[in-house]
């Protein structure tokens, strides 16, 4: 007797549960101004098999069975293989056409399903492989058609299945009322969009002026976050490509960027190498697992790739947040403003995670946290980036001024230095010079041997002189212009040709808009001296042309006498022509000798005018 009660126990709680399975529980809509959320008003059955179709859940008994009443006011499955159906039975107490909000962008794949009081079933498809323009309403998000008369009651079954977290907001309400009721939201998504537009302009301006990489990281982690929202809250699916469907696949393309410029630029601001050298390293092996997981996303491992790539985010503003820290202890002034900002970004950033794990109920804070911590970032981080700039420039100013010390330092340095080789060496050369003389006229006429010896003296004394005024007047040199140097070669000229008699010319364009550094002024004034040198001492010369002129291209000296001339073939080249030469080749200069035995020589130089 125990037995059989206990079996009609059994069975009638089955019953029971069958029938409260079978019950559905009819929904009214009465609010013709308001949006009915109905996420707890719907019952929801999860197909783990991803396999069922809609004739087998809504005609099947046992399966029938499954289905169970939400808690969630927006229903959150987190990253699933796992299809979701819903179900209600809805009716129309107003005299307005109804349509349900699915306020989530990025579904893949939406079914829906209406039996009507006569069991006849139509069918609509929807989500993001769908183009826009084939949708009910042309909006971000998914507005579906009732198509509910008044006082009509018909049930309704919705198939969900994505890649990404699975999470569907509901509502049921007129169309008129969303329009309203989601205006204020658009216009915030707006600002939003709008600050990081131009945070990223301007920054990007920065960049541009200053050639630091650190800018452009910035300005790819912003655009980045960007475009994230932009696709998250389904803007770009309907603004940028609403038929190129394709191109959805591609959304955590732009997370994945978002990630690792912000590993980079916080790398580059905190200067991270210099207080952790395997930083580079670290941030590499990051990088790439992250390039990884967007990869296999797309090759097949959606789901997967999505719950760790989540957590190499999280793992990474963990990081960050870490290696802020520990500079900051070592003195960083900058790494205090980054800090700031990465905790804000730390917490929305868990916030979001968590939400999209199914860990923390998705409502309107949760969904949009990440969103406001990610702008509260950018701001902050833009101001940390002017206090850089700041920082940069007064450093700079610092620096600068120390080279300007320096520099009238090293000129206050020049000038002693010339001025004691001329007061002191100088001078005592030249009393080298005139001892000698006074000693050649003493000595007796028949010692011509030792006559001979003190006028070389003499001279030498005097060649090494003139060298010594060169160069003082090198050292001193700082004008770029070559009014100077014209001076210094006809006074040369004049010094040289007219104790000998030797006739000469001496013919010179306006070069007055011509400049030269002052190294490369000696080294044309170096090789005009050999050359003059060589038509006195060697070319036993009566006349000697000279011409200074230039061309577009080429700045031009000729000295040419009518001396004895030599045969290039036959003469070895002493020290002078190779050291001519070689200061032509340092100016990317050429230098041309033209001589023939009694035919006289013309030398050549042309120094380039594309350089100082």
């Amino acid at each position: 007797m125990k037995k059989i009660k206990g079996f009609c126990l059994v069975f009638l709680l089955t019953n029971l549960i069958f029938l409260e399975a079978f019950a559905q529980r009819q929904v009214i809509f009465d609010m013709p101004n308001k949006a009915l959320a109905i996420g707890r008003e719907i019952e929801i059955f999860e197909d783990k098999t991803a396999s069922l179709t809609f004739d087998e859940v809504s005609k099947r008994p046992d399966i029938g069975a499954y289905f169970r009443r939400s808690l969630q006011i927006n229903p959150n499955f987190g990253v699933t293989s796992s299809v979701i159906w819903a179900r209600i039975t809805l009716q129309n107490r107003t005299s307005q056409n109804l349509y349900l909000e699915i306020a989530e962008a990025t579904i893949d794949s939406i079914a829906f399903y209406k039996i009507d009081a006569e069991k006849k079933v139509s069918y609509l498809k929807s989500g993001t492989y769908v183009p826009i323009r084939q949708r009910d309403v042309e909006t971000n998000f998914y507005l579906l058609d009732l198509n509910l008369a008044p006082q009509e009651a018909s049930t309704y079954y919705i198939r969900f299945q994505s890649s990404l977290p699975l999470l569907f907001p509901l509502r049921v309400a007129p169309l008129k009322v969303y329009f309203e009721d989601n205006h204020p939201k658009d216009i915030m998504q707006g600002i939003y969009i709008g600050i990081m537009l131009v945070m990223a302009i301007f920054n990007f301006f920065i960049f541009f002026t200053v050639r630091t990489k650190v800018y452009l990281y910035y300005v790819i982690y912003v655009l980045s976050f960007a475009s994230f929202f932009a696709y998250n809250k389904g803007f770009i699916n309907e603004f940028i490509w609403p038929n190129a469907v394709w191109f959805n696949r591609f959304g955590p393309i732009s997370i994945s960027l978002g990630i690792s410029f912000g590993l980079l630029f916080a790398n580059s601001f905190l200067n991270v190498e210099r207080y952790l050298p395997i930083s580079d390293k670290i941030a590499k092996v990051l990088i790439i697992l992250v390039f990884i997981l967007v990869t296999t996303y797309w090759f097949g491992l959606g789901r997967t790739s999505i719950i760790l790539l989540n957590a190499v985010a999280f793992v990474i503003v963990v990081y960050v947040l870490v290696i802020a820290t520990y500079i900051w202890m070592k003195g960083s002034e900058e790494a205090l403003f980054f800090l700031g900002a990465w905790s804000i970004m730390l917490v929305s950033a868990l916030i979001f995670i968590m939400q999209l794990s199914n860990i923390l109920p998705s409502d309107y804070f949760t969904r949009n946290a990440l969103q406001v911590g990610s702008a509260l970032e950018v701001v902050m981080l833009s101001f940390a980036l002017a206090h850089r700039i700041n920082k940069d420039r007064k450093e700079k100013e610092k620096y600068q001024a120390e080279v300007i010390h320096q520099l009238q330092a090293n000129d206050q340095m020049r000038n002693r230095i010339a001025r004691d080789l001329h007061d002191d060496i100088g001078s005592t050369l030249s009393s080298i010079g005139i001892l000698s003389q006074v000693v050649e006229t003493q000595i007796d006429k028949k010692d011509s041997s030792l006559k001979k010896l003190v006028g070389r003296i003499s001279e030498s004394s005097q060649n090494v002189q003139r060298s010594l005024s060169d160069i003082v007047w090198t050292t001193k040199q700082t004008e770029e212009s070559l009014d100077s140097v014209i001076v210094k070669m006809k006074e040369f000229t004049a010094e040289m040709l007219e104790p000998k008699n030797i006739d000469y010319t001496f013919s010179v364009s306006d070069i007055s808009c011509i400049q030269f550094s002052p190294l490369k002024q000696y080294n044309i004034y170096l090789i005009f001296k050999e050359a003059v040198n060589n038509s006195v001492k060697y070319a036993q010369a009566s006349n000697v042309e000279i011409a200074i002129f230039f061309t577009e291209e080429y700045f031009t000296i000729i000295v040419k006498d009518n001396g004895i001339g030599f045969d290039e073939g036959n003469v070895k080249q002493g020290n002078g022509l190779n050291n001519m030469q070689e200061r032509a080749l340092a100016m990317n200069g050429k230098i041309q000798i033209l001589t023939k035995p009694q035919k006289g020589t013309l030398i050549e130089l042309k120094v380039p005018l594309n350089s100082k």
